[in-house]
């Protein structure tokens, strides 16, 4: 199946399997370990410093794990070391002396020397010391976006790194090549020749694009490096994703939202990684570890956008028809919306996307519509009324026929199975 379609619960059983396989951890154990110290009961609410930075949305998303298990196993007294104007800032960590500290991978933080000794955990951080740490996989990233790549029916592929070169990078560049190569292919990578200044390199990197053959799929390290390749591409006039296609990492919805055309890209499973730091602290805090523990965590979904929206053989016509059902499925758009959107015959455009997509236009609306529906279901509360309406369907009852003939189940059977699994994770 193509992985864009795939749910949340299919990617998490694809995480597992891809990590049993390859020796990976990317849960921490339900059961206690060998090795077990003495438990510590906590006499006081436990003091947790997060070390991190709120402007990226992939901290914020983590910083969201780390708060939902100490909402959950709590509570925690949780600060986080930033300067926002409007709050009163920690000042001396010896006026607040944290039990526990979860660091980020931010460079520009200062040290903090007088908390050693402090249960702590190292949350993507690059530094490799006697802390426990949870990490991401760059390998399950780069297999995520090679395998969405491949499933467009590309052939020619190429990976553009970071800049500087990070180990994360190369990681994801190596494993994008050796995904390809299980499938018989090979992919180019780019070489930044003036990583210090974007005005001298980008004329390198417009005749690399140029020189790539076409059609072909490109994998960017990170969504802010994608979106140069997508300017470069604009300035070069490359069509994406007609000559290339774009796909991110991080899923930066500023970024993505907002490129020329829109940016797929790969979502790690940040909140996962937050929530999994925060509950290895917590079994540091009580005293269950006696040595550092080190875990990982894989890919949440593939989001595609139109970088990406590549059919073969079928031209920009029904990619930028997919487009316009992505951004209008749940404003109640209708089959003759989309027809008049492709201008050409109603005829013409079902014989499009019966050919090439192997369905109607009107079952790729509610596959679109449904698709928000189910993720409505499983991450908020809200009524099934208000859910139905804002999905775009005007007859609550139709919509629950229509979700029980697709899914085999209720709205709320789906929620109570899916949706208590997101609440009650562990």
């Amino acid at each position: 199946p193509n992985i864009a379609r795939i749910n949340h619960t299919q990617m998490r059983q694809i995480n597992l399997a891809f990590c049993a396989k390859s020796g990976l951890h990317p849960y921490l154990p339900r059961v206690t370990v060998k090795h077990e110290m003495k438990r510590r009961f906590l006499k006081t609410i436990p003091r947790v410093l997060v070390v991190m930075p709120n402007v990226e949305k992939a901290c914020r998303d983590k910083l969201r794990g780390i708060l939902r298990y100490a909402r959950r196993n709590g509570p925690w007294d949780v600060q986080t070391f930033d300067s926002h104007p409007f709050n009163t800032q920690l000042g001396s960590l010896r006026n607040w002396k944290p039990d526990g500290v979860i660091y980020g991978n931010d460079p520009n933080l200062p040290p903090f020397p007088h908390l050693c000794g402090i249960a702590g955990v190292r949350l993507d951080s690059p530094l490799k010391d006697a802390l426990s740490s949870v990490r991401h996989s760059s390998r399950l990233i780069a297999e995520a976006a090679a395998e969405h790549l491949l499933q467009l029916g590309l052939i020619y592929f190429g990976f553009v790194g970071s800049v500087p070169t990070f180990g994360w990078s190369e990681t994801r560049a190596v494993s994008f090549a050796a995904h390809l190569a299980q499938a018989g292919y090979t992919s180019q990578t780019y070489a930044s020749t003036h990583p210090e200044d974007w005005g001298l390199e980008q004329p390198y990197m417009r005749a690399w694009l140029e020189s790539l053959p076409k059609p072909c799929g490109l994998m960017v390290a990170m969504d802010l490096r994608a979106k140069q390749v997508l300017d470069t591409c604009l300035a070069a006039g490359i069509r994406v994703p007609e000559d290339i296609c774009v796909v991110g990492v991080d899923n930066d919805e500023t970024v993505c939202e907002n490129t020329t055309p829109t940016l797929s890209s790969v979502l790690p499973d940040f909140e996962e990684g937050g929530y999994l730091a925060a509950e290895l602290l917590d079994r540091q805090m009580r005293g269950l570890l006696d040595k550092p523990s080190h875990i990982q965590y894989g890919v949440k979904q593939v989001v595609q956008r139109r970088s990406s929206l590549f059919i073969l053989h079928s031209g920009h016509l029904l990619s930028s028809a997919l487009e316009f059902i992505r951004l209008n499925a749940c404003a109640g758009i209708r089959v003759a919306d989309v027809v008049a959107h492709m201008n050409v015959s109603r005829r013409q455009a079902e014989r499009h996307f019966r050919t090439i997509r192997g369905c109607s236009i009107l079952d790729e609306i509610q596959r679109r519509r449904l698709e928000q529906v189910c993720k409505l279901l499983r991450e908020t509360r809200m009524a099934i009324s208000e859910i139905g309406t804002r999905c775009g369907y005007g007859s609550e009852i139709y919509l629950k026929v229509l979700f029980k003939k697709r899914h085999g189940m209720t709205m709320r059977d789906y929620r109570k199975a899916y949706g208590k699994k997101l609440t009650d994770k562990r």
